[in-house]
């Protein structure tokens, strides 16, 4: 069977790459007079000239180009997808050292805790947003949630983020959104770094950097290793134990221009994680321990070539990984014996032609075709998927004051059968084309020179995983024991998520007339909403009475709602030539809902024993989801004296916790707790940071570039919460140093 995909895969793919060349053909000499003549095929994007000028300046409205809102190069300002960027300024300036740590200090976004640190966005848990490092997705999803404190910063140039389902472009898992970490392009000439970092009741690690950048041939290589001894925290009468481990991460890239229309590029990915000593179990407010060892390793690699002619381009991409993690513990978990395994390899087949048609229309076409196969002792039936799609994108600004892209995307999948026409009326046709094709609208308006007015309407989905269907695990440890069974172990045939989202706000940028001390700002304000139809959750499906532990599974919800608004407003003062003051403030309200649940407490459905009804306003909406948060920022630069300072803070409101259910009321089909109850939420807590940089230039000792070291402190306020959120470490104290040629 296997050797039947790979077969139609490859004609697939070479039949397409021929049809695409034929295309090629065509469009440039119909798209251009003169197809002899080289054109351009994107607008000339306008860069800043290196200098050596101390004068610092921050300006909101910057010729920033972003790749991931519609997987073609535009300027932030232009492109009607919604993009946020995480600069290399701010990633240096935090001195954070892994992308959890950077993210969670982003408006609207919120970590997750429970078995492993993911993103909640929008109030969708982490596996209904895609993780992509340079454009591919990562691997070694757990639980749903990939370990987002295992990726190192260091070599990462910005970050880019997109919310809202991006599925039209994407594919199943972007439902709530896409970010795309984008690392390093090498200086010209050769250059190298290197960075080391200590952090109390953390990891130690060092980082080294080297690259190479000519005319024909670029190429960056990395290498990271951190590492931690055990310890214990220990607040009121818990005590938690926190293992050791060793991480290894290197990455290397390399572009070869073998001509001005055509390049060639490679980049391979290797992580290895090794863990011992007690492990912390944090299964809905349970706390436990066992003792033992985890080995995970990740290996991927991509292999592209893209093709320019006129104002078409052909881009084609082989991608595959490799994930391996096993534990060994000293606690039998059930039928696996001490040792517990789970492996996956994917691969993808990639291909996607842009032509522009004149200077004002841009399309895309595509196709991608995944392999994904999963095994070990969580699997015994060796489960697998294969994903054929297609989807094309239609970018366009008509006038100079307003630009839009549409797109959509087909996608069979071997898991699930696609809905057929049944030919019963407009309206049923209508929703199957919808169904089958995952539109998404968006628009930006130019207003004024300083007032951008963005909406989009899309559509998402996303196919149920491995693990919601056929994982087969038990945890035995005392107190924090448990069974989870995939949904057709149980008998139950879950059916794909589907979401309908739309987007609307406004973003006003500032500049004061005044060049003695220019003063520049952002005020931004968008409201969001999420329908959701067949939702898939976490949820208690029933207890073992013999080995006295509860068993979990999976299940649709029939309807529920997330929605929202978040805003935004930075503001940066020139004081003097060389000194720059800036500062940064985003909220974020959120309203998360079950739809089934709100119809039950109208219809006086939603009953306590006592004969009371459960009322609208004491119904808190869906776990785990908090109703206000925010963060703040402020940052202080003086170039000459090479000083960096800056404080930085994250609230995190209550949020509802499914373990601290008082009174088991429980509605629906199938039945699931409510929400209803003060002391069934877990307490707020605010995160306080700080930094302080000096960076030294041209040190002739080391005859070094630069030379910076950082000192600093996370947790100001030592918040801990060692049972509901084992995550919070308390505070922290970190010295780095970085060395740069």
């Amino acid at each position: 069977m296997q050797t039947l995909y790979s077969t139609q895969f490859f004609f697939r793919y070479i039949s397409l790459s021929i049809l695409l060349s034929i295309c090629f053909s065509i469009s440039s000499s119909a798209t251009s007079p003169d197809s002899t003549i080289s054109k351009p095929r994107l607008p000339a994007v306008p860069h800043s000239k290196k200098t050596d000028s101390v004068i610092v300046k921050k300006n909101y409205t910057t010729q920033q180009v972003v790749v991931t809102g519609t997987r073609n190069e535009s300027l932030v300002q232009d492109s009607p997808v919604r993009v946020e960027v995480i600069s290399n300024a701010q990633l240096q300036s935090t001195a954070m050292v892994n992308a959890a740590d950077l993210l969670r200090e982003q408006t609207g976004l919120l970590l997750t805790t429970n078995l492993r640190t993911g993103i909640q966005m929008m109030g969708l848990g982490p596996d209904y947003t895609m993780i992509l490092i340079d454009g591919q997705p990562m691997v070694g999803r757990i639980a749903g949630v990939l370990e987002l404190s295992r990726i190192s910063v260091g070599n990462i140039d910005r970050v880019e983020i997109v919310k809202g389902p991006m599925s039209s472009l994407y594919g199943s898992d972007a439902l709530a959104g896409v970010i795309n970490i984008i690392t390093k392009k090498p200086k010209d000439g050769l250059s190298g770094k290197v960075y080391s970092q200590y952090l109390q009741h953390g990891a130690a690690e060092i980082q080294l950097e080297g690259g190479y950048g000519g005319n024909d041939i670029e190429a960056t290589a990395f290498f990271n290793r951190k590492s931690a001894e055990p310890f214990e925290l220990q607040k009121d009468s818990l005590t938690v134990p926190y293992s050791g481990f060793t991480d290894y991460t290197s990455q290397i890239k390399a572009l070869w221009r073998i001509s001005p229309s055509i390049n060639v590029s490679g980049n391979g990915r290797f992580f290895q994680s090794d863990s011992r000593g007690r492990f912390t179990e944090s299964f809905f407010g349970q706390i436990a321990s066992n003792k033992g060892s985890v080995h995970q390793k990740e290996l991927s690699g991509t292999i592209a070539s893209e093709w320019t002619h006129g104002k078409a381009r052909l881009t084609g991409q082989l991608y595959g990984s490799k994930y391996t993690e096993r534990y060994d513990f000293d606690t039998t978990q059930g039928s696996a014996g001490n040792t517990d395994d789970f492996d996956r390899q994917t691969f993808k087949g990639y291909l996607q032609y842009d032509v522009f048609w004149n200077l004002r229309n841009r399309f895309t076409f595509g196709l991608e075709e995944n392999f994904d196969d999963t095994y070990g002792s969580r699997y015994p039936d060796k489960p697998s998927y294969r994903t054929f799609s297609v989807f094309g994108q239609w970018e366009g600004n008509p006038t100079e004051w307003v630009s839009y892209s549409l797109s959509a995307r087909y996608v069979n999948n071997s898991a699930y059968a696609n809905p057929s026409f049944s030919g019963k009326g407009f309206d049923s046709t209508l929703l199957t084309i919808l169904w089958l094709s995952n539109p998404k609208l968006a628009l930006n308006f130019k207003l004024t020179d300083n007032l951008q007015f963005r909406t989009s309407i899309g559509t998402g989905y996303k196919v149920p995983d491995f693990r919601q269907l056929y994982i087969q695990f038990s945890n035995n440890l005392a107190g924090a024991g448990y069974n989870l069974l995939g949904a057709r172990r149980l008998g139950l045939d879950l059916q794909p998520e589907r979401s309908t989202a739309f987007d609307a706000g406004f973003t006003y940028s500032f500049t004061s007339e005044s060049p003695e001390a220019p003063f520049t700002g952002l005020i931004e304000i968008r409201a969001f909403r999420n329908n959701l139809s067949n939702l898939i959750e976490f949820y208690l499906a029933g207890h073992d009475a013999i080995r006295n532990v509860d068993i979990y599974s999976y299940h649709n919800l029939a309807h529920v709602y997330t929605q929202g608004i978040e805003a935004n407003i930075r503001v940066a003062k020139q004081i003097t030539i060389a000194q720059l003051v800036s500062a940064d403030i985003g909220y974020q309200y959120l309203d998360a809902k079950d739809v089934e649940v709100l119809n039950a407490i109208d219809k006086k459905e939603a009953v306590y024993i006592s004969g009371e009804y459960l009322l609208r306003k004491n119904y808190g909406g869906l776990w785990l989801r908090s109703k206000h948060s925010g963060v703040a920022r402020v940052q202080f630069d003086e170039q000459e004296l090479g000083i960096r300072a800056n404080i930085r803070l994250q609230y995190v409101g209550r949020f509802g916790d499914e373990s601290l259910d008082k009174n088991g009321l429980a509605l629906g089909n199938p039945p699931r707790r409510v929400l209803d109850r003060d002391d069934e939420y877990v307490p707020g807590y605010t995160m306080l940071n700080a930094a302080i940089s000096k960076r030294f230039e041209n040190v002739s000792f080391l005859s070094a570039s630069r030379i910076e070291t950082t000192i600093g402190v996370n947790n100001i306020l030592n918040e801990m919460n060692l049972k509901s959120i084992p995550s919070l470490l308390g505070r922290q104290f970190f010295v780095n140093l970085a060395i740069q040629w």
